[in-house]
């Protein structure tokens, strides 16, 4: 019997997206009942790119196309260890939602390239006439594209790909000149960045329903840009400090044909984060820079839509929720104090194996 291939390709996208809109809407429903997270002004959004969703599987070849969805809504003034007055803060909130495109190219089962294009909607409200009464809120948004990431990957540690090494860079450009926003609060950092990284997954029982997986992630500015900046009327220079990301978690891989999926596998890890306090005239180092650890439960989603080219959706979300946070904090030329933290943050990933 002849297949026409342009119908057998049309049937599996019709076929993906009948399997993603109902979790995407699903979730939808999820967020809007829930309350919202957050961390600090610098958003150290870098966490979102450890843990579950992201680590290749050993049956991986070929292309892989992925959406991701992040949200953050940072609305907590956290001084130090606990939650301060958010009277001693200028910034009130910065809610922030990342829609990302992503293609990865295994080459072989050894190397690999990761190309990453994010849009970004952000809304900053601040206090324009701080310290001074009556307070004045004013909210500024940005929307545009965010700062792209290109990464190269080794997977030739093992025949089942479940040790390797992650190198690449994130470069300058999303905008860091929105009106209203400050330097840490813009959707790009006007920095190249060094990314370098290391993952391990492995069995926990002889049966393989028991997985554990370890990931790390450092990411290093080292080129920076200046900026016009409207509190001193000059161009100046601003320095994102690095952060480092390290995940580990314990996935249950024994839930097969259930719910019309191939199979389903809850997850549970925690996620912890270093930043380093940023630095430039245009930087508020006395606010910048955190210590913290989330644990984040997470599901993954597989469907296989054709056995024999491997042609696979998979749909991965989890919350990320902060049960440790210290920030820097302490007055600054400004009179204001403290960083704004989220209370728990959301991610989904969507992907498709071609």
């Amino acid at each position: 019997m002849f297949i026409n291939p342009h119908n057998h390709s049309s049937q599996l996208v019709r076929q993906a997206l009948s399997l993603v809109m109902p979790l995407v809407l699903a979730f939808g429903f999820i967020v809007v009942l829930a309350p919202a997270p957050a961390n600090a002004c610098a958003c150290g959004c870098s966490v979102f790119d450890v843990g579950g969703g992201l680590l290749p599987q050993e049956d991986d070849h070929g292309g892989r196309i992925f959406t991701e969805w992040w949200h953050s809504d940072q609305n907590k003034n956290w001084i130090g260890g606990s939650k301060g007055p958010a009277g001693a803060n200028s910034d009130k909130q910065v809610r922030t939602d990342w829609f990302t495109v992503g293609l990865q190219y295994m080459f072989n089962r050894d190397w690999g390239v990761t190309v990453r294009v994010p849009y970004v909607n952000r809304s900053f409200t601040t206090d324009t006439n701080f310290p001074n009464d009556p307070a004045t809120p004013q909210t500024f948004k940005s929307r545009s594209f965010g700062d792209v990431e290109v990464m190269g990957m080794y997977t030739g540690f093992s025949k089942d790909l479940s040790t390797g090494i992650i190198f690449g860079l994130k470069l300058p450009t999303g905008t860091f000149t929105a009106t209203g926003l400050d330097r840490d609060t813009q959707i790009g950092s006007g920095s190249t960045d060094l990314i370098l990284g290391a993952f391990h997954r492995g069995m926990i029982t002889g049966d393989n329903a028991w997985q554990y997986f370890s990931q790390i992630r450092w990411q290093q500015p080292f080129l920076y840009q200046s900026a016009y900046n409207p509190d001193s009327g000059l161009n100046e220079l601003y320095k994102p400090g690095y952060q480092i990301d390290a995940a580990g978690g314990i996935v249950y891989n024994n839930f097969y044909n259930v719910l019309g999926f191939d199979k389903i596998a809850p997850l549970v890890q925690l996620i912890a984060s270093h930043r380093q306090r940023d630095s430039g005239p245009a930087s508020d180092p006395l606010n910048t820079g955190f210590d913290r650890l989330m644990i984040s439960p997470g599901i993954e989603f597989t469907k296989v839509l054709d056995e024999e080219h491997k042609r696979v959706f998979k749909f991965y979300v989890d919350v990320e929720i902060p049960i440790y946070y210290r920030t820097n904090a302490a007055i600054n030329d400004k009179g204001s104090q403290g960083q704004l933290i989220a209370p728990y943050m959301f991610k989904t990933v969507a992907s498709y194996n071609f």
